[in-house]
């Protein structure tokens, strides 16, 4: 039986947490891979939007009030042209977003980078992982330290090709915004369609948390998803989207932790990090995220081992 759309839980923020609609929710968006998070009272998405429609133009290309928002495709490391897909998109950390984003847009970034390690938390007590260990097992991650990266994704009709490659998110949580279909995912072989829910965040789980949980007796899911081609549509914008990541430093190590409660480190987060990019965009980016700088330390501004939807 093929599926119309993905059934998905739906969560809300409650405090320092979530509440799921169903009983359950959570273990069950954990084997899911992904889950509907309701857009938090007081989030405007319209920063996020407007570089989505900006970004990929040059700076005098529009009125002055978005300028701030423009001119990316020359700031090196931060800007990608995905030559074999629709998408190109802005991929930057927090240093980069306090050097190049608006005041504003650094502040609905932050907004939902603090959700990704809301979810984060909730999934780990879920999982019965220990909190004296988290800050350890995700390479401080948890702690707002780690890699947390923001995308904006700009899908280009014009080209023939597939919206976005089929991959899986690196990192441990992805929050995206969405507001046009395109995003599927892969259930039994088959890719079905995520659809966007209006007012709701698509949350997922990417492959440091997959591993992480591994021996675990509930291993988390990351889920394999994919953009589909996006077809002209007269009259109507481009498609768009655009995510924040909580991912884990992009040296160092990955863990896994066990039913005991112990942890130990099992890959290394360069191997993990150049797999992904060479295996995903089979382009001239396999070293992002990985780079070194002058002074021989990770340079990790604007270049992700992640995913786009």
């Amino acid at each position: 039986m093929t599926l119309d759309t993905m059934p998905l839980q739906r969560a809300a923020v409650t405090g320092p947490g979530l509440r799921f609609d169903a009983a359950g929710g959570l273990s069950r968006a954990l084997r899911d891979g992904c889950f509907l998070l309701a857009v938090p009272a007081g989030f405007d998405p319209g920063p996020g939007i407007t570089l989505c429609r900006e970004f990929h133009r040059s700076p005098d290309e529009g009125p002055a009030a978005t300028r701030a928002y423009r001119g990316f495709r020359d700031v090196p490391g931060v800007y990608f042209d995905r030559e074999h897909f629709q998408t190109e998109h802005v991929l930057i950390d927090g240093p980069g977003r306090a050097r190049h984003f608006p005041r504003e847009l650094r502040a609905m970034a932050q907004q939902m980078s603090a959700l990704t390690l809301l979810v984060l938390r909730a999934a780990m007590t879920d999982l019965g992982i220990a909190p004296a260990v988290w800050s350890e097992i995700t390479g401080g991650a948890v702690d707002g330290l780690g890699t947390h990266w923001f995308a904006a994704n700009h899908y280009r009709p014009e080209r023939a090709k597939l919206g976005c490659a089929p991959h899986k998110d690196t990192g441990f949580v992805t929050v995206l915004y969405n507001e046009e279909p395109g995003l599927e995912a892969s259930v039994d072989g088959a890719w079905v369609p995520v659809d966007p829910v209006p007012g709701h965040f698509v949350v997922n789980f990417g492959g440091a948390f997959e591993l992480l949980t591994a021996a675990l007796d509930r291993p988390v899911r990351a889920i394999l998803h994919q953009v589909r081609q996006c077809a002209p549509t007269p009259g109507a914008a481009d498609r768009f989207s655009f995510a924040a990541f909580a991912n884990p430093p992009a040296t160092g190590d990955l863990y896994q932790v066990h039913e005991d409660g112990s942890a130990a480190p099992v890959r290394s987060s360069e191997e993990f990090l150049r797999e992904f990019n060479e295996q995903t965009w089979s382009d001239r980016h396999a070293d992002f995220g990985i780079a070194q700088d002058d002074a021989g330390i990770a340079d990790v501004v604007g270049a992700r081992g992640g995913g786009t939807s």
